[in-house]
């Protein structure tokens, strides 16, 4: 039987982390009225910023290096209704939110929509997941029989043609701008230029001689800071929030992300999970991810209720929203995970599998699981 990947599951758990702060943060780095605030929540925005490629990049990893990925019936019967099922249950409960709040027209413009719009921003994740869930039987197959050469043009076409021209694009004066734009018949953009990430994952988890633990940190500690320091620049020269460090398209994002899979591949590669809290963590990160703009959406309202702003508005206000958001979501998560009747309506996992890892029953029960 085989182990867990513990680096996989330290990424994922970090990654979750780093969503929710994403979304936490989001009005402070949007007013430039806290400077304190505002220059904390940039240092640990763009140190979360890599989180999503890193979900791309995993399940990219992951999913190209198992042999059941090339089968058609276990994507449609297994697959694919562990991420649409509680995408499904959880747009349903956020356009009834919405009717419960009076917004009835609202509710029923979101669920017209559902099929190209998702009701909450942040689900956007799992709008670009599905198509590569769906295109992963023929990308299993092709790159199963593709040499190391094929794999280095692969993403080499990805660096230079998607995220190297949308970088050069975003610092050229406007007029120029098109000097930079590939014509629309040149459409290697596939899923919105997010497939990049997911074969990215699978081309560097076959590596096997790493960069030095010490050059793959100062790269991160490096880019960390351009990005920091970038995104400062930006937003107080424009007056408004830039992403233009930040954007998971850039080149900036691509090579920090790279950096810390690696670091951490290179730090946690065959260590054994002693504990069950990690993988615990790690098992109900889908859940938590579903579930945290909900949480976030009801703490706002409550924190404006109780102090009379719209949110915090110093780093101790922030740091607190941010953890009780993250242990409601948790602890919301582990109890869903915990009920038979419907831990996989809400979590995509079986209730015996569930039992495993990442419920109350794999918390505090008998022998601790030990598939990936």
């Amino acid at each position: 039987m085989n182990r867990r990947r513990y680096d996989y599951d330290f990424l994922r758990v970090c990654s979750m982390l780093g969503v929710i702060y994403l979304h936490t943060a989001a009005g402070a780095l949007r007013s430039l009225n806290y400077v304190a605030l505002w220059n904390f929540s940039n240092l640990f925005a763009c140190l979360s910023t890599p989180a999503v490629p890193l979900f791309f990049m995993m399940s990219g990893a992951l999913l190209l290096r198992e042999d059941k990925t090339a089968e058609l019936s276990h994507l449609f019967r297994k697959r694919i209704p562990k991420v649409l099922v509680p995408l499904l249950v959880f747009s349903a409960i956020t356009l009834l939110y919405s009717v419960v709040r009076g917004n009835s027209a609202g509710a029923l413009e979101g669920f017209s929509r559902l099929l190209n719009t998702p009701v909450s921003v942040p689900y956007w994740f799992l709008y670009a997941l599905i198509p590569m869930y769906l295109l992963s039987p023929l990308l299993k197959k092709m790159t199963d029989g593709m040499t190391g050469a094929h794999w280095h043009y692969m993403v080499a076409l990805w660096v230079f043609l998607t995220l190297g021209l949308y970088t050069v694009r975003s610092f050229v004066p406007a007029q120029y701008e098109l000097v930079f734009t590939e014509h629309w018949t040149l459409n290697l953009n596939m899923v919105g230029g997010y497939l990049g990430y997911f074969l990215l994952g699978a081309y560097l988890e076959r590596w096997e001689k790493l960069p030095s633990k010490r050059l793959l940190a100062a790269v991160v500690i490096a880019m960390l800071a351009f990005s920091v320091l970038g995104t400062r620049w930006d937003t107080y020269t424009l007056m408004y929030y830039s992403d233009r460090f930040t954007n998971y398209l850039t080149l900036f994002t691509m090579i920090l992300s790279s950096a810390i899979f690696l670091l951490t591949k290179s730090c946690l590669r065959g260590k054994e999970e002693k504990g069950r809290l990690l993988p615990l963590l790690s098992g109900v990160s889908f859940p938590v991810y579903l579930i945290h703009p909900l949480a976030i959406g009801a703490g706002e309202k409550l924190w404006t209720l109780a102090f009379g702003t719209l949110g915090p508005g110093t780093i101790p206000q922030q740091l607190a929203f941010y953890t009780a958001v993250t242990l409601f979501c948790i602890l919301s998560a582990v109890i869903l995970s915990s009920i038979p009747g419907i831990c996989y309506l809400f979590t995509g996992q079986s209730y015996a599998a569930a039992c495993k890892s990442c419920n109350f029953a794999a918390l505090f029960g008998g022998k601790k699981r030990s598939e990936p």
